[in-house]
């Protein structure tokens, strides 16, 4: 168990004395509010704080961290409050504490609103102070060290949140040891069976791999010595769930295990790292392109190493890192090693050099989306990168698989907007590749050019699909103004009122007014959306008209007032899947939320029973000319060449089939489903007046939308 001159003996080389005796009077106060209380473990509470004080210590945080530690559940579980934490340790601690409280509160939930809340919360908690952040991962590392006591539901969610958020986060601040054991611990809980495995092989070869590893270490000593380095050259064991996930990622079986274990070198200055390097290479070979520099190149957290993979003198793979003793301490402590005091006349003032990865996860609580919020978080908590350059050889850290757009709006916004193509290493290349480290990028714009929604299939970055998809809601705002403008105007012309006449946009702007809306272009925009229906404008006039209902009921097919789908001038349309309407079917347009005006079929069963208000009449223009696909169903005599019969009378009549599908439904007859492009209705009609009039074919329907039996079939054909 646990004693306080455990703590004391592990911050007496780096508190003043003046510290310590803060840090003995936080732990007299500790054990007076927390008197009586008891863990799961049935140990008194008071281990608890004690043992997270240790974690703190272990990094060599400021008094004010330790003194938190010792307090850090003080307001959540005793009586006391942050005015007696204020008065007896001052404003400092009893932020650092209340930050801490509010992180311990937040219930980390499934949804994508509640989630970006909670973790927003998180965020604005620590106040820009990480040593919140700093108190909390030690916080759940001796909670996850006891999860044993916890009933065996609550110990798979509370794994789950930690492997999810907390190890990735202790990552990002560069702590390598606290991410490796929640790692570790959480693995153990949430898949039992593997990590068992795991540990049954490492058990049974460990005293293989340590008399190996001895083995490398010395030959590795003898070279170093022959270039006259000196160095500390150390062995470790890689942990258990990152070998878990090599196996998953190579799809290695656990009995062919080999590289779980790597080496590495300690030297006195970054020169001599290199000279290490040029020994190593020189003793044995390197693999090609398992090479990377992080002290030229250092990651986002700041951790600096040179990592090498060589062939060893058994024929395995050794993996080599080589760093100096400050790099060694920053990659093992991360942002708790960037402590750095400044003495003035008055007091201490601490300064932390926090590194881009821990500034651009205070910078997600910018955005309002809940999704962006959450792929923002999910960005920055991303472990695994590739490095890239820029035309001018800068340095770019994006997520694995990140394609040109993201790294066009890792640049600039503006970049991104008007990415046209890009060349990577000097050739041209789709918006679909995928950069690999070491890749020199650079963007071709196009000042008249604009984000599309496909891109949004090749981005993986959270900057690059906000960007996009705020782009995108630009030229639907648009859009929508269009809309609203023009089918108001039908719907006013109607009742007699022109809405180009200087008085009716006066009323219109009054409405706007009254109802909160910002300005006309917002009236507009928010009747597109049907968040205003005409109903209500016609109010503002006071025409006397009928009741909603009454209005509805009128001809669809006004040709007055009619959308027309198809012309150069048109609205924002799109067809509706429900019902596939090509080219010479009745229409009818239904104004969407945010999504403009959707074309259906007059007898679709979708638009029965939906609000009047929103449905617009629409006809097609006379000058459409494109092709659409629509799908028909065919039963016929299972016959040799029947197959070839149909599709050579669909290409007599200058049609293409898309999609083909058969399979028999008796040992004597067969269904065939088909795709195929049209030019109109009357084509269509043609052709399946073709089919039907083949001798073997009894029976030709047409199909309607994604849903159909097309699809379904289609579908289970390849299960």
């Amino acid at each position: 168990m646990i004693r306080f001159n455990d703590i004391l003996e592990k911050v007496n080389p780096y508190l003043t004395s003046e510290d310590i005796i803060e840090v003995t009077k936080a732990y007299a106060y500790s054990a007076k509010v927390h008197a009586g209380q008891k863990r799961h473990s049935g140990e008194p509470y008071l281990i608890h704080p004690m043992e997270v004080t240790s974690i703190l210590a272990d990094i060599k945080l400021d008094k004010e961290s330790i003194i938190t530690g010792l307090l850090h559940d003080t307001i959540e579980d005793t009586l006391a409050t942050k005015e007696d934490i204020t008065k007896i340790f001052g404003e400092e601690v009893c932020s650092l504490v209340d930050g801490v409280t509010k992180i311990s509160k937040l219930k980390i939930s499934s949804t994508f609103e509640k989630q970006a809340e909670d973790f927003r919360k998180l965020i604005l908690a620590t106040g820009k102070d990480i040593r919140v952040i700093l108190v909390k991962l030690a916080d759940r590392l001796h909670n996850i060290r006891t999860i044993s006591y916890l009933p065996e539901e609550r110990r798979k969610v509370f794994a789950k949140e930690t492997v999810d958020l907390f190890a990735p986060l202790a990552d990002r601040l560069g702590i390598y040891w606290i991410r490796t054991e929640l790692e570790d611990k959480c693995f153990e809980v949430l898949k039992p069976n593997e990590y068992k495995e795991i540990t049954k092989i490492f058990n049974h070869k460990k005293d293989e791999w340590e008399k190996y590893s001895s083995e490398i270490r010395s030959l590795l000593e003898s070279q170093l010595e022959k270039f006259g380095l000196d160095v500390v050259v150390k062995t470790r064991f890689k942990n258990f769930y990152s070998i878990y996930r090599k196996m998953i990622k190579n799809n290695i079986d656990s009995d062919k295990l080999l590289d779980v274990k790597a080496f590495r070198i300690i030297t006195k200055d970054i020169a001599s790292c290199y000279a290490a390097l040029g020994a190593v290479h020189s003793t044995w070979k390197p693999i090609p392109g398992r090479f990377k520099d992080y002290i030229a190149l250092p990651k986002s957290n700041g951790y600096q190493s040179l990592h090498t993979v060589v062939i060893g003198p058994f024929g395995d793979k050794v993996e080599v890192q080589i760093r100096t003793e400050e790099m060694h301490e920053i990659a093992e402590y991360g942002v708790a090693a960037h402590w750095k005091y400044k003495i003035d006349s008055k007091d201490r003032k601490k300064l932390i050099d926090l590194p881009e990865s821990v500034k651009n996860i205070f910078e997600t609580q910018t955005l309002s989306n809940p999704r962006e919020f959450i792929d923002a978080i999910k960005d920055e908590l991303i472990t695994d990168f590739i490095y890239v350059f820029t035309p001018k050889g800068e340095l770019r850290e994006l997520p694995i698989d990140s394609s040109v757009i993201d790294f066009a709006y890792a640049i600039h916004t503006d970049l991104g907007n008007k990415c046209s193509g890009a060349r990577v290493n000097g050739a041209i290349v789709p918006f679909s590749y995928k950069l690999q480290s070491g890749d020199a990028i650079e963007i071709i714009t196009n000042n008249v050019r604009q984000p599309s929604k496909d891109w949004m299939k090749y981005v993986v970055t959270s900057k690059a699909k906000s960007k996009i998809r705020s782009s995108i809601r630009s030229v639907i705002s648009k859009d929508s103004e269009k809309i609203g403008r023009e089918i108001l105007g039908k719907k006013l012309a109607s009742y007699g009122v022109d809405i180009l006449d200087a008085g009716v946009l006066e009323k219109l702007r009054k409405f706007s007014t009254e109802n909160n809306l910002k300005n006309l272009e917002n009236l507009f925009i928010n009747y597109s959306l049907s968040k205003v229906n005409i109903a209500q404008i016609l109010d503002c006039f006071d025409l006397g008209v009928k009741t909603k209902i009454e209005s509805s009921q009128q001809n669809y097919l006004n040709p007055e007032n009619a959308i027309v789908v198809g012309g150069s001038t048109n609205v924002m349309v799109r067809m509706a899947n429900c019902c596939g309407a090509i080219y010479g079917d009745e229409i009818i347009g239904y104004i969407t939320v945010g999504r403009g005006i959707s074309i259906h079929r007059i007898s679709c069963k979708q638009i029965l029973g939906v609000d009047p208000t929103r449905l617009v009449e629409s006809l097609w223009d006379n000058s459409y000319n494109l092709k659409s696909s629509t799908s028909l169903r065919l039963y016929c005599n299972d016959k040799t060449g029947i197959l070839s019969e149909i599709s050579n009378l669909i290409a007599k009549h200058e049609s293409n089939i898309i999609k083909i599908n058969a399979r028999k439904i008796s040992s004597s007859k067969s269904s065939i489903y088909l795709e195929i492009l049209v030019k109109h209705a009357r084509h269509l009609s043609e052709i399946t007046k073709g089919l039907d009039s083949i001798p073997d074919v009894y029976s030709v329907q047409r199909l309607y939308g994604p849903q159909s039996e097309f699809n379904l079939h289609e579908k289970n054909s390849r299960i």
